[in-house]
């Protein structure tokens, strides 16, 4: 039986994306209706005013559709239904009964304008029970900027609805070997848009975003020893930021970023350290026998989840960010590695071993209560989406490690398909 993080140590000690412009303030929309689950809203074609390009109004409304299309929060009319409802021109109350007679509790329309390379949406979503207008807003940017424009009025519609921020302008860095070798990539958070990061034609591992994604820090054999460098991909720039002996792995930022909490060790142990983002001399944390590693912040910056050995099996164990107060949080897991902090800090995803295979569980922090996401294949290396409603992890149900995304009623889907694609690691926004 394997054991990931635990190999990779012990194999490293031998070795030795602009937004466009918005106006208007935020608005929020609570929704209270006691056993709602998903919010049903209308959404007829645009309309496009002369002087508009064809084709960024089509992939605005595309990409627009396709996003509220995959969520749990938003419901959009099917077309059957559309089909069902006369517009009426002349008498927009009417039209928005009908579309309220269709199963529609907000009607979203909206027109789009262009002149020369510029593009202007303006929106308002209608609450079809009070009648009321419950959003406006006005984008305006470039063409090339219509599948922007159409992931932030996604975005801000279910921040709308939920208080959260949607995940369309999400991005998540993973390991891939497809080009032969171990590098880095990015992708937006449905699998698209995919952009290789790094070139090194060495050894790429563990990367983690730091907090306004402006940085990548991964660990690297470029020099030949595995180091921990920080990466700006927007620059190319890349700079080490730890050269301890032997292992320099897992990193992780801290919730303002001025720190990265990382596993480093020699002779078959490894302990958890951190270090200031800006560089400066490493600082360790614990001071355990065996291997401690996989650091994650809380997200309130003063705790931090590891992974130990001490008590003989992989365990998830949480202290305080000063390394202070530790304590064992899995009980009932042979096996618990790979913790990844809910945004709320209420719950902790991880890598757990059921039946000799690898499943995602979750552990709520509130009572110690350990639930199993069950799933075919291996399932391992969880992260939360920046909204806390989506997990991506990585299986092999399909063959070679590739990486699924899961809603909150576990739908999964696959994200990835060439090449084995491991490690995803999420952040709201790349600057």
């Amino acid at each position: 039986m394997k054991r990931r993080v635990f190999a990779i140590c012990a194999l490293v000690a031998a070795i030795s994306a602009g937004r466009p412009a918005v106006a208007q303030d935020e608005v929020y929309l609570k929704v209270t209706s006691p056993g709602l689950t998903r919010v049903v809203i209308a959404m007829p074609d645009f309309l496009s005013r002369p002087g508009t390009e064809p084709s960024a109004a089509s992939t605005l409304l595309a990409t627009l559709r396709k996003d509220l299309g995959e969520t749990a929060v938003v419901g959009l009319v099917s077309p059957e239904s559309a089909r069902l409802v006369v517009v009426d021109p002349n008498n927009p109350n009417l039209t928005r009964q009908r579309w309220r007679s269709v199963g529609a509790q907000f009607l979203l329309d909206g027109s789009i304008a262009g002149a020369g390379n510029q593009l202007v949406l303006e929106v308002r979503l209608w609450d079809l029970t009070s009648g009321e207008v419950a959003y406006s807003r006005r984008f305006q940017g470039t063409v090339n900027l219509a599948t922007t424009m159409a992931h932030s009025l996604a975005n801000e519609l279910i921040h709308l609805f939920t208080g959260k921020p949607g995940p369309f302008l999400s991005r998540i860095a993973f390991v891939s070997d497809r080009s032969g070798s171990k590098e880095l990539w990015v992708m937006r958070w449905d699998g698209s848009e995919l952009q290789q990061l790094t070139s090194h034609r060495s050894i790429a591992l563990s990367p983690a975003w730091s907090p306004d994604g402006q940085w990548l820090a991964f660990t690297s054999f470029l020099r030949g020893s595995p180091q921990l460098f920080i990466f700006r991909p927007t620059e190319g720039y890349l700079k080490a930021i730890s050269t301890l002996p032997g292992v320099n792995s897992s990193p992780n930022f801290s919730p303002d970023g001025k720190l990265i909490a990382f596993a480093a060790g020699d002779g078959g142990e490894t302990d958890i350290f951190a270090v200031p983002t800006e560089g400066g001399t490493p600082f360790r944390l614990t001071h355990t026998r065996g291997i401690s590693t996989q650091p994650a912040w809380s997200p309130s910056g003063r705790q931090i989840a590891f992974t130990s050995s001490a008590a003989g099996s992989p365990q998830l164990y949480v202290m305080d960010a000063e390394g202070t107060n530790v304590r064992r949080l899995t009980f009932e897991d042979k096996y618990a590695d790979e913790a990844s902090w809910a945004p709320d800090g209420v719950k902790i995803a991880y890598t757990t071993l059921v039946d000799d295979r690898f499943q995602i569980a979750t552990l709520d922090l509130r009572n110690n209560e350990r639930t199993i996401i069950p799933g075919p294949g291996s399932n391992e290396s969880p992260c939360w989406s920046p909204d806390g409603t989506v997990l991506a992890f990585v299986s092999n149900r399909t063959g070679g490690k590739q990486i699924f995304i899961t809603d909150q009623i576990g739908r999964p889907r696959q994200i990835t398909t060439e090449g084995n694609n491991i490690q995803p690691a999420w952040v709201a926004l790349v600057q």
